[in-house]
């Protein structure tokens, strides 16, 4: 199941994947990004259950590290929405990074509050890692590093090496893409490779990443 990157994706999501992607497997580097960030970040094991917190994590859930650690990420999921999250875990654990519309959670007045997620299986061995944003608020409410709401930047891909950017952020393999696109299989890789040596990356979870951060995806 494709989880679509919507028009609004914070660009401060993608910053905290990108910083997340290139700690990957460091424990002290990558807990360090952990307990720093200001958007709320969880751990789980592979049976969903949280196994770390950041604070606004905490405040999020309104809940203590010792009573999260009691609890599965479904425990907090109204029925209806667990299909979203059986659909982002599924699709972290085949691709290594899930992004997208994530569930509605009960926000104040009984009013839903739309987020968006991304997850990375095995930041740390045995452990996945989970960060998440409201979806359509500004970069100034959520609070991002000046570095990141700074002007939108000049592209520096083509057109068309942007439409594969956000296919590949939809989950679309490359053949898909190719459909999609209407161009050859050869092709889409081609203009994968050029994605990657333009943003100065090596693979496309980091690709698809660093165009969150620069506001390439919408």
């Amino acid at each position: 199941m494709a989880l679509p990157v919507g028009e609004h994706m914070p660009r401060s999501l993608g910053a905290a994947l990108e910083s997340a992607l290139a700690a990957r497997s460091q424990a002290e580097k990558l807990m360090a990004i952990f307990e720093r960030s200001h958007l709320p970040m969880t751990m789980h094991d592979g049976g969903r259950q949280h196994v770390e917190a950041n604070r606004p994590a905490r405040l999020m859930a309104r809940s203590s590290l010792a009573e999260l650690r009691c609890l599965r990420i479904d425990d907090f999921m109204p029925p209806d929405q667990l299909p979203i999250i059986d659909a982002i875990w599924a699709r972290m654990l085949d691709h290594g990074v899930a992004i997208g519309p994530g569930p509605s959670l009960p926000g104040p007045n009984g009013v839903p509050l739309e987020i968006v997620v991304w997850g990375m299986a095995n930041a740390l061995p045995g452990l996945h890692l989970f960060a998440c944003a409201p979806a359509d608020w500004s970069e100034d409410e959520i609070g991002a590093p000046e570095a990141v709401v700074s002007g939108r930047p000049v592209s520096p891909l083509t057109p068309r090496e942007l439409e594969v950017l956000q296919l590949a952020a939809e989950g679309l393999s490359g053949p898909s893409a190719a459909e999609r696109l209407g161009l050859s299989p050869a092709t889409v890789k081609t203009h994968l490779s050029n994605i990657y040596a333009k943003l100065g990356v090596s693979g496309r979870a980091a690709a698809v990443a660093s165009g969150m951060r620069l506001g390439l995806i919408e």
